[in-house]
């Protein structure tokens, strides 16, 4: 009986490790070297994207997204929008600004730095929130120590 209870705290603490693990994961910053190739603007509902098929229902915002191209040719799309003062506390009130740089890097050919959270989930349409743009160079550090102090404190 005493093995089973301390085999089910063990399996508790163990659940609630790796659940905390995937939460830091998720909503700690990363940071990806990259070149923009592309930059949108589209209007959305609590349903996405609106258009023909997704008519307006309700309040609407603008969502930026920016298009890149890995040095490995993978592309990857990044969503670019304001967390005011909402969760997560990023307090990104310049997304309108981060597309501006966003913007001139597509044409310049720069290659960048972006630092965002979130994960990419082909099937969710979901992307990961980009907080800020750097013009670096292509041997750039993507080595984030506010990420891995959060994670060695965990």
């Amino acid at each position: 009986m005493k093995l089973t209870l301390q085999k089910a705290a063990w399996s508790a603490i163990g659940l609630f490790a790796l659940i905390s693990a995937i939460w830091l994961d998720y909503y700690l910053p990363e940071k990806t070297i990259t070149t923009i190739t592309g930059v949108e603007v589209k209007r959305v509902d609590k349903d996405g994207p609106i258009g023909r098929e997704n008519p307006a229902d309700g309040p609407t915002t603008d969502v930026y997204y920016i298009y890149t191209s890995q040095p490995d040719d993978e592309v990857r799309v990044f969503r670019n929008e304001d967390t005011r003062w909402s969760w997560p506390w990023y307090f990104k009130f310049n997304s309108a600004d981060v597309q501006a740089k966003a913007k001139t890097l597509e044409f310049e050919k720069k290659t960048a730095r972006l630092t965002s959270y979130g994960w990419r989930i082909n099937i969710f349409s979901q992307f990961p929130n980009v907080t800020k743009i750097e013009v670096v160079d292509a041997d750039a550090s993507t080595f984030s120590f506010f990420r891995w102090f959060w994670f060695l404190l965990w």
